[in-house]
This record gives C-alpha cells, structure tokens and sequence, in this order.
C-alpha cells in the first residue's frame, strides 16, 4: 500500500509518487475561488495564525513571543474557546487523504463542542462563498478516515481586533456534491491536456 504524505515546504499532499490534489487547489483550478489576492504576507500570516492556535489548544503558547500582528488573532481564538463548551479535541491539522476521490487536505480541527462532534475551519482573512465548498470537502475526508458522525461544521473567523465570529455551515452534503464535482473538472482537464500533448 503507497505511503501517504504531506510535504509542509510546497504544501503538497503525496500517495506514492503519485500528487494528489488538494482542497483549496481544485477550488482554484476550477475558478470557484481566487487565492491570487492572496499576498505571500497573508499567506504566512495565516500560517502563523494556525500554528498558535494549536499552541493555545494544547496551552502552550507563549504568549510573550508573539509578534504583535499575531496577538489579536490568538486573542480573538482563545476569546471562542472561553465562550463555547469545547470539551474534546479529535484532531488538529491533520493532513488527510480520500482513499476513494484522491484528493487530500488539511482539516483544522474536529472537536466535541456542546456534545456534539463538530468540524471547525479557521480563517483569518475574508470571507468567501467558497469556503463552504471546502468546508464539505474537509467533511468528507474526516468521516471517511475516522468512520464518526460529524453534526455540525462551522467557519471560525479571527480579525484583527481580537473579536471573532462562528458561521455554520449548513447542506453539507449538496455543497460535497459541488466540490466532487469541481473535482471531476480538474481531473477532466488533465486527461484533455494530456490526450491533447499526445496526439496534437
């Protein structure tokens, strides 16, 4: 059985040899979102972000060695885990692959919230009608791997000013049917390229 792996540098997702492709690229390839304003500083502002809220999660920040522009995300994070009843933690950015569909991703954080299992994905930029599309693939991927009941799935957004808002995620499943079908292009395509490289 090929070896699955995550290759944090390129934030590439491996089965073999073979690359499989990633949540957040199939909704780009496929133009149902754009991650071109994207600027390499949000970028890794939104890494940095991830990152310490791990930290907070296993109450190892240090809060004191925080670069300023971090302090109210991780302010605005650990203000959403005061406030709601987060009682377990299930899995914490955990690269993850689809054994049937083939594409990979990297679910925030899946946690037992009010009593139910509950799919959380953090942002610290704008919101975008997409991202329920991505959400539903994150979805998939933790119930295949994990065989559990997921209740409900939610957008965490962290801002600037240290306040945050919780957003559900709801028809998980018609938004699933969009991504697989996003997915379906994205592998059309590369078939069409190929043929196409081959006898044109």
């Amino acid at each position: 059985m090929a070896d699955f792996r995550f290759v944090e540098s390129d934030h590439s997702y491996w089965l073999g040899e073979r690359r499989l492709p990633s949540v957040t690229g199939i909704l780009e390839d496929t133009g149902l979102a754009n991650y071109k304003w994207s600027t390499d500083y949000h970028k890794e502002r939104g890494g940095f972000v991830h990152k310490a809220t791990e930290l907070i999660d296993r109450g190892t920040l240090d809060w004191s060695s925080l670069d300023p522009v971090l302090v109210p995300y991780c302010e605005a994070y650990a203000k959403f885990c005061s406030s709601v009843n987060m009682e377990t933690l299930i899995i914490s950015e955990k690269p993850l692959y689809h054994p049937q569909h083939l594409y990979a991703g990297t679910p925030d954080r899946l946690v037992t919230m009010n009593s139910l299992t509950t799919l959380i994905d953090i942002k610290s930029g704008a919101t975008h009608p997409a991202t329920a599309l991505q959400v539903a693939g994150y979805w998939d991927l933790v119930r295949v791997n994990l065989k559990i009941h997921i209740s409900k799935a939610f957008v965490l957004y962290l801002r600037d000013d240290g306040t945050f808002r919780l957003t559900e995620v709801k028809d998980l499943r018609r938004n699933l049917q969009v991504f697989l079908t996003a997915l379906s292009l994205v592998r059309g395509s590369l078939i069409v390229e190929q043929w196409k490289e081959e006898n044109l």
